[in-house]
């Protein structure tokens, strides 16, 4: 298998890993800095296992990603509390047009059609996912799902930087939410109900499992082909609630599957026909070797 369809292949997977976050958070009555900090902490623990090691190397371009990745957990938490869940993800995945800007900004990488082509097609395909379902949402939280959209694209540009691992910069920015359990003291809808619990530690463990699979495969596909990849988890998002909490009404429309039908081919036919420029290769070389 080819580098870069096995780094499609591990973007798939840990996108895949992150959709389940919707299904499981319907169970928790929790707030979300409560959340955020007790699912980091499960995550921390089995990134380090997995690992072997607990600790980090930094660097300039370890520490802008753990802030990133920190952030966005943060913002996207906070963003779901105040708007609909939909508005939240889909302006959250916006996400791809930063990176291709920061990417011609800082390195002088003018996207090629192919890739504006394919971001919009992705884009079309998650807004029809929740065409239904936009709007009735709140200033504050659609401001900070946009904001989240800046520091996800983060999360996948600084694994361009020199000295910098992917894997490193996760699992620290995990370790950095993980202060804000605290708030689980003054929590009100903080439950000691093992549904709640089951459901933390199911968080934990697809958050650790979205970010393994994605920093592994940093090195093998460019920040442009992840973030895209990456579009999977807000169209699998509901399927999960529709099948697993069928109660809760929640199940996608027309609108939905043809948007989710155009996210899924076009991220596969971009995955698997799609070649890295020479100087996207040499670049992630320099990351595997960082």
């Amino acid at each position: 298998m080819k580098q870069s369809h096995l780094g499609a292949l591990q973007v798939a997977l840990g996108a895949t890993f992150w959709s389940f976050a919707g299904v499981l958070g319907k169970w928790l009555t929790w707030n979300a800095l409560t959340i955020n900090g007790i699912r980091s902490l499960v995550a921390v623990i089995l990134l380090g296992i997995a690992r072997k090691s607990f600790r980090v190397r930094l660097s300039r371009g370890t520490a802008l990603g753990s802030l990133a990745v920190m952030l966005t957990s943060l913002l996207y938490m906070a963003a779901i509390k105040l708007t609909t869940s939909a508005n939240a993800i889909v302006l959250q995945y916006a996400a791809p047009a930063f990176v291709i800007l920061f990417c011609w900004l800082f390195y002088g990488q003018r996207p090629n059609l192919r890739s504006v082509i394919t971001a919009a097609l992705i884009m079309l395909g998650v807004v029809l996912c929740f065409a239904d379902k936009m709007g009735g949402g709140r200033l504050a939280g659609n401001l900070l799902a946009i904001v989240s959209a800046v520091t996800f694209a983060l999360v996948f540009f600084c694994a361009r930087m020199p000295d910098t691992n992917p894997a490193d910069y996760s699992y620290l920015g995990l370790m950095l939410c993980v202060p804000s359990m605290l708030f689980g003291f003054f929590d009100p809808g903080m439950s000691a109900r093992p549904t709640q619990w089951l459901a933390v530690l199911g968080l934990g463990v697809c958050l650790a499992g979205g970010y393994y699979f994605v920093s592994a495969a940093m090195g093998r596909v460019s920040p442009v082909s992840a973030v895209l990849l990456s579009n999977l988890e807000p169209v699998l998002n509901p399927i999960w609630v529709a099948l697993f909490l069928p109660q809760l009404g929640e199940v996608p429309g027309g609108l939905a599957l043809l948007g989710a039908a155009i996210v899924l081919i076009t991220a596969a036919v971009y995955a698997l026909t799609g070649e890295k420029p020479a100087a996207e290769s040499k670049k992630g070389a320099d990351v595997r070797h960082g």
